[in-house]
């Protein structure tokens, strides 16, 4: 909400509730469709035998405080509501320090994980929506772009409702959490939202479904105290819902949207987009310039993203130890790719390795001054650890580099020529056809093939 006030974010998915509070308190923004419908995915999660009066965690003011609401309604329980970020609602009803969450996903899956069960969702109260939003601003000078952004979500919706594909539930599960298995996360994305093509609702049924959630959002705020006075004027709230591209203003090129968003599952549509070009394929450049690093990691491999895990869990007890792990890791990667590029041992220093690679042109420049950079912290840490503190957080992004670029280069880890770093398309091959480099030649004791690198023979013995 402050972004919005402060011209800091031009949309953002919104739920219901605060959408009308932050409406009321004068926030300029405007709604132009269904996001999604809630389903079970938000919902209050409690143990078992709770009192009359249960504490229950929820973000006030929020959808989950909301159902919550409803859900005291409709049973004898009188809750004491608990303000927490989601997280924070999970962490306090594992300590036992609440009786339940009111939350959404993939919170209230973890929730479940830990002893909760589900006992009141969206489904129950059947009002609230997540809501699709932009600035004032952005609906009055970037229609196009607007238009570009519905479109996106609108591709990223049909994805995720059709099923996404194994590396795509690879990025998403990646992204909300390594606690959430790739079967919680697949059934999350299909069973637990339900996400809408409002270009398959006529428009009059959605503007009337919005209002209908609006005004069950304003009954609770005000009968929970949140807001004092009388319901806003809503008709401008609802820009013009038309998801057809006749009359649409053309887009600008490399124009930008700046798109606010998380890692709950009801912003999936974003984090999707992002991840799978959906933006670009729509006409708009990315949110912004550098995606986050938990979505950087989260594209990685498993193994990649298993051994930034046991970085990242040092990093706040044991940043020296960090550290030395994260050298430890880059150096052992950078000393396979050599072996399985050149067939030959590496250097034994890793800085040797990570000079020929930039000379050879294989590597970036500015991943071998990362690659560099962190075997340096890594030997005074292993040391003296005193720069380890300051350096490890900045280890940790670096590592992730270095990583990105490994994946990068994976697939083309074919042999390389040791003087060119031209492919050797055909391992059999005699010399380089690139450079005239020989690969192999005849041991002249034996008359058996060796390889041109070999200081003897490995058939007889013989100094070659």
């Amino acid at each position: 909400m402050l972004k919005f006030f402060t011209g800091a974010l031009d949309a953002a998915y919104f739920g219901s509730t605060p959408f009308l509070l932050g409406y009321a308190y004068g926030l300029p923004m405007r709604i132009i469709g269904v996001a999604q419908r809630l389903g079970t995915g938000h919902a209050v999660v409690t143990r078992t035998g709770i009192s009359s009066r249960p504490r229950i965690g929820t973000v006030s003011g929020s959808t989950g405080h909301e159902i919550a609401h409803a859900w005291a309604q409709a049973t004898d329980h009188t809750p004491v509501f608990v303000d927490l970020p989601p997280i924070d609602q999970v962490l306090a009803f594992k300590a036992g320090f609440i009786d339940g969450i009111s939350c959404w996903e993939p919170f209230t899956t973890m929730a479940v994980r830990i002893g909760g069960k589900r006992v009141f969702t969206a489904r129950d109260s059947n009002r609230q929506l997540n809501l699709l939003c932009v600035s004032s601003d952005a609906a009055r000078e970037k229609a196009a772009a607007v238009h570009s952004l519905l479109q996106t979500h609108i591709d990223a919706t049909r994805k995720l409702s059709a099923g996404v594909s194994a590396s795509e539930l690879h990025f998403l599960q990646g992204v909300f959490g390594e606690g959430l298995s790739y079967t919680e996360c697949d059934s999350i994305l299909r069973h637990r939202i339900e996400w809408v093509d409002p270009s398959d609702v006529p428009v009059e049924q959605e503007r009337e479904e919005i209002v209908n959630s609006l005004q069950a959002a304003w009954d609770f705020l005000t009968a929970s105290g949140l807001f004092a006075g009388n319901m806003p004027n809503l008709s401008e709230a609802l820009v013009t819902l038309d998801y057809s591209t006749q009359g649409t203003p053309a887009l600008q090129e490399g124009h930008a949207l700046r798109v606010g968003y998380s890692d709950s599952i009801m912003c999936a549509p974003i984090l999707l987009g992002r991840h799978s070009r959906l933006f670009s394929e729509n006409g708009l450049d990315d949110t912004d310039s550098e995606s986050r690093i938990v979505e950087r990691v989260a594209a990685l491999n498993d193994e990649y993203r298993k051994a930034l895990r046991s970085i990242r869990s040092l990093l706040s007890t044991e940043p020296e130890l960090a550290v030395v792990k994260a050298g430890k890791i880059i150096e052992q990667e950078m000393l396979e790719l050599y072996e399985r590029s050149f067939n030959r041992t590496p250097p034994k220093v890793i800085s040797a390795t990570i000079q020929e690679f930039s000379q050879l042109g294989m590597m970036p420049t500015r991943v071998a001054a990362a690659a560099h950079w962190l075997r340096n912290l890594r030997n005074d840490s292993a040391h003296r650890g005193r720069e380890a503190v300051q350096y490890a957080e900045t280890a940790y992004v670096v590592t992730v580099d270095i990583l990105e670029w490994l994946q990068r280069e994976r697939p083309q880890q074919t042999l390389r020529c040791s003087r060119c770093a031209k492919h050797i398309e055909d391992s059999s091959w005699i010399a380089c056809p690139h450079c005239g480099q020989l690969r192999r030649r005849d041991c002249e004791a034996c008359g058996e093939q060796i390889q041109a690198t070999w200081k003897a023979c490995p058939h007889c013995g013989r100094t070659v």
